[in-house]
């Protein structure tokens, strides 16, 4: 496994997530999502509805979506409702808090 996502973690933990934990395929570069100084744990590939379930996810990800350019509200919409069409999103979840994360991934 990449360290990609990984900045700002301790040693042991890097050597955790890229030595001793299975990765996940995804069609961009797949990379680990961190929360609490922590390396979040590895939910499973998604679609809006599981995403929706889990609304603090949704909404980081909607989030990131706009920091990366989405500036269409309708477009970035349109996009997230059909996760699980072609794109889709890596969920995780804080080791610490709980709390839900997640990015897309399209082919």
């Amino acid at each position: 496994m990449d360290s990609y996502g990984l900045d700002g973690v301790s040693e042991e933990i890097l050597h955790e997530v890229t030595r001793r934990t299975p990765g996940f395929h995804a069609w961009q570069d797949p990379h680990w999502l961190v929360h609490c100084h922590d390396a979040a744990a590895f939910i499973g590939e998604v679609g809006y509805s599981e995403l929706a379930a889990r609304p603090e996810a949704l909404d980081q990800l909607r989030q990131d979506l706009r920091m990366d350019g989405w500036r269409d509200p309708a477009q970035l919409e349109q996009f997230l409702t059909h996760l699980g069409e072609g794109a889709t999103a890596m969920l995780f979840r804080c080791t610490t808090c709980g709390t839900h994360l997640a990015y897309a991934d399209a082919s």
